[in-house]
Parts: structure tokens; C-alpha cells; sequence
């Protein structure tokens, strides 16, 4: 049987065209990966969100330890909102995939909402 889980090249090729797609105009510049994150947890595919966050923090915008704090903040407060619709298990594995690759110099222990 064949698998029908994107392989991690094929995820990397979707975030590039949507970031490329994505109407920018209407939502403000950097927040189509509020969709992605969104739309992949969601979607049952919460281990891609590491895939994600190496995605986003290969860019220039977000070369500095505080650039990529501010970063993975946008992404947990995704993850939150999201618990409402698709519960806990999902968000929280996302996290725990994000954190799996994230640097130690990153690693952000200050409570937030």
C-alpha cells in the first residue's frame, strides 16, 4: 500500500509555493505560514511543522536568536487558537516537532498566555 504522507521534499516545495501565492496584500507581509501551520496540524500532519519551522528560520528575516523567538511565538499562539477546533493532541505534537529541531540558543522557557 502506498503511503499518502508527503515526503519532506514534497512539504518543502508546497511552503514555497505558498508563500509565493499567498495574497500578502489583503493579511500583511509573513503570515502565510499562520495558514500552513494551521492547515497541516489540522490536517493530521502535525510532524511537518518542524519541516515548517527550518523552512522559516533558513530565511534572513529571521537570522537572530529574538527574530526567531518572535517567530516560534506567532507559531505557538497559532497552535493554540487551533486547540478549540481540533483539540489538544495535534497543537501540542506540533510543538513538541517544532522543539525537536529548534536550537538551543532559541529555546524560549518565558510564560505566555
Amino acid at each position: 500500500m502506498a503511503s499518502t504522507n508527503p515526503s519532506t521534499e514534497e512539504a518543502l516545495q508546497l511552503f514555497k509555493d505558498i508563500e509565493q501565492h499567498f495574497p500578502t496584500k489583503a493579511l500583511g507581509d509573513e503570515r502565510w505560514y499562520i495558514l500552513v501551520i494551521s492547515a497541516i496540524t489540522g490536517g493530521g500532519h502535525p510532524g511537518f511543522t518542524k519541516e515548517l519551522y527550518l523552512y522559516l528560520i533558513s530565511k534572513p528575516q529571521y537570522q537572530t536568536p529574538e527574530q526567531r523567538h518572535a517567530l516560534m511565538r506567532r507559531l505557538r499562539e497559532a497552535l493554540v487558537k487551533l486547540v478549540s477546533v481540533v483539540g489538544v493532541p495535534k497543537p501540542l505534537e506540533a510543538v513538541f516537532s517544532m522543539g525537536e529541531v529548534e536550537r538551543e540558543e532559541d529555546k524560549d522557557y518565558s510564560f505566555s498566555r
